[in-house]
């Protein structure tokens, strides 16, 4: 039935390409790595990372294909993923799937689409071509990747920018209870050099329906270009969940600050900093050790064991980040980083250690240096179309 679905997604996106005359833009990313780890085992998947997530190790942290078709009346994206980050942090069914969608012009500025999406929110991407970083930070990594549902949007001609989202739910490809979830995302366009959005995503998450679980995830994000060197981008994660349905059993709060500054010395040489802090007391997101797909990664983890069973407690966690990067064309790029976090060693718990280990992640326990290179190469050529 979900693979049915998704064919008549397809066939009806290439069917309205046939009615329209505009652009196919073609595009490709691969982005491999080699990544250290400090206090690590061979072998294991580190805990909190899917960004050169193993220790000691040559990898592929991604490649992907992409099919974008942008008409007058209708449009339609289709990206395929491998590698490290799906493998971590998509689901089963539909892991190689990064986004499959399909649109409507409803009226000038305003569209329709619908299918698998990029999430719309959070400060930094999964995808390291898209951040000042490779390393993505605890806020992004804990908060969510992929979404499925419906989107209306609508940009004006001042660059104003406005979404609302209908969405199966958190992660998610198939909705797991009887509700959905929704989301807004408004941003600004100010000039070349400001821009900054606001953006959220709403609604009851429990894994199953015997009681509700109502989560609140917003995020606030500026990005600004001081001069012509330098890059400026903050923002804040804040996310709260509700255990009951009266609204008034609602846990400390999520809090997932972070700074990151990028000086270019010149047109190919550049260097990075960034400061972070993870603080999840309650556990929101970070009880669920890694998203989704725990069991898959360990052949030696009893099948009917998932993430989920096993609640970490919260902890508090502060990072800081330096990287250098050689970007020697606008197609490719060579960086390398380090990023040291810290935990405070009273956070330290035995289901927290034990449930990591269980699950296949060596954990991070009260401290841990990561030292890794990326090499990445994209390409994309768009295509005119005549009907």
């Amino acid at each position: 039935m979900k693979q049915a679905a998704l064919l008549c997604l397809i066939i009806w996106t290439v069917n309205s390409f046939a009615q329209d005359t505009s652009g196919l833009t073609l595009s490709g990313y691969a982005d491999a790595y080699y990544s250290w780890y400090s206090n690590a085992e061979e072998t294991a998947l580190q805990q909190h990372d899917c960004i050169g997530a193993y220790h000691n190790n040559l990898g592929l942290n991604i490649a992907q294909l992409s099919a974008a078709y942008r008409g007058d009346r209708v449009r339609g994206t289709a990206t395929f993923h491998f590698g490290d980050i799906p493998a971590i942090t998509w689901a089963d069914d539909y892991r190689q799937i990064q986004e499959a969608n399909a649109g409507v012009r409803l009226a000038k500025g305003l569209w329709l689409d619908a299918g698998f999406f990029k999430t719309h929110v959070g400060t930094e991407s999964f995808l390291p071509k898209d951040n000042l970083l490779s390393i993505i930070s605890l806020g992004t990594f804990y908060g969510p990747f992929y979404q499925s549902g419906a989107r209306l949007s609508y940009t004006t001609e001042s660059n104003w920018h406005f979404e609302a989202h209908v969405i199966n739910g958190y992660n998610r490809h198939i909705d797991n209870n009887d509700g959905k979830s929704f989301g807004v995302l408004v941003s600004k366009q100010f000039s070349d050099n400001f821009f900054m959005s606001y953006s959220n995503l709403l609604g009851n998450e429990q894994l199953v329906s015997v009681d509700d679980e109502f989560l609140i995830y917003q995020n606030l994000y500026v990005s600004a270009n001081l001069g012509e060197r330098l890059e400026l981008q903050v923002g804040m994660d804040v996310a709260l969940d509700d255990q009951g349905s009266d609204f008034e059993e609602f846990s400390s709060p999520l809090l997932a600050p972070l700074l990151t500054v990028k000086y270019h010395m010149n047109d190919r040489f550049a260097v990075a900093v960034r400061g972070e802090v993870f603080s999840d007391e309650s556990g929101v997101n970070s009880s669920n050790l890694i998203p989704q797909t725990a069991p898959t990664l360990n052949p030696n983890v009893d099948p009917s064991f998932t993430s989920f069973n096993f609640r970490s407690d919260g902890h508090t966690i502060y990072g800081a980040t330096l990287g250098f990067e050689y970007k020697p064309s606008p197609f490719g790029f060579l960086r390398v980083e380090s990023r040291m976090l810290y935990r405070d060693v009273s956070d330290l718990s035995f289901p927290d250690d034990y449930s990591a280990r269980f699950s296949g992640l060596n954990p991070m326990l009260d401290q841990r240096v990561q030292v890794m290179a990326t090499l990445g190469v994209l390409f994309n050529r768009t295509f005119t179309l005549k009907a």
